[in-house]
């Protein structure tokens, strides 16, 4: 397993919101360049980063940003949030971004995400399942649909994609421990790679996810709070392989 460090930002700063609530915003560091590279120090191997303000309005506003993060500390990092089309994609990944995450697209213009499997590669798309009560929100979670989760994933690997992150919204940035119940219910029906947000408190969490089998996890909320150490629980990670 992986442990990966989410940097989400918004207005140009590294922000976590509880449960997608663009109203219940903590602000951790006007420069998420500093949060970056203190990741980076500490171990991490690769970053997901998610552009807030793309999400709810579709466009990539904090591309430049996003780009001077991949170069400073040159590690993987994979992106998320406004990646409506193919174009914005190949874009991206022209531009030095490892993997990118299509959530609304998969359920809007699922003919992009298509696209980009074809002419990008599978091992370059994430396909985001975020969750409430088991069906899938969109447009940075302000809109809930009728499309169950399942159901998307099913959809989506049909298309050729083997790679998803399951977000339970309900759960994230709440330290309220991840919906164990729904991963290993995912988990059990698919063979593609997995990757869990969303509540994850603890190291004891991180052991148990990948007792399930989950590939990575990104952590926020309890990196920036301090409820978990990132060099602890790599280290821990080591040593129970």
């Amino acid at each position: 397993m992986e442990i990966i460090p989410a940097i989400d930002i918004r207005n140009g700063k590294c922000v976590r919101l509880t449960q997608g609530n663009y109203n219940q915003e903590t602000i951790f560091d006007e420069n998420p360049l500093n949060v970056a590279r203190k990741w980076v120090e500490f171990g991490a191997k690769k970053l997901h980063i998610v552009d807030l303000d793309g999400s709810r309005e579709g466009e990539n506003n904090n591309f430049k940003l996003i780009n001077q993060i991949k170069k400073t500390t040159n590690i993987s990092v994979q992106v998320g949030g406004g990646i409506r089309n193919f174009n914005t994609a190949k874009q991206m990944l022209n531009n030095g971004v490892d993997r990118i995450i299509f959530g609304t697209a998969a359920i809007e213009n699922p003919e992009e995400v298509k696209k980009s499997i074809d002419e990008l590669g599978k091992n370059k798309i994430i396909v985001a399942l975020d969750s409430q009560n088991g069906y899938v929100k969109t447009r940075g979670w302000l809109k809930k649909t009728s499309v169950k989760v399942i159901d998307l994933l099913f959809e989506m690997e049909r298309i050729g994609v083997n790679r998803f992150m399951f977000t339970d919204t309900l759960k994230d940035g709440t330290l309220q421990h991840p919906n164990f119940e729904s991963i290993e219910k995912i988990r059990d029906l698919t063979e593609s790679n997995i990757i869990i947000a969303g509540g994850i408190s603890d190291i004891n969490d991180i052991i148990k996810l990948s007792a399930l089998g989950i590939d990575e996890v990104v952590l926020g909320m309890s990196l920036y709070t301090g409820t978990l150490d990132l060099r602890c629980a790599i280290k821990k990670l080591e040593t129970t392989k």
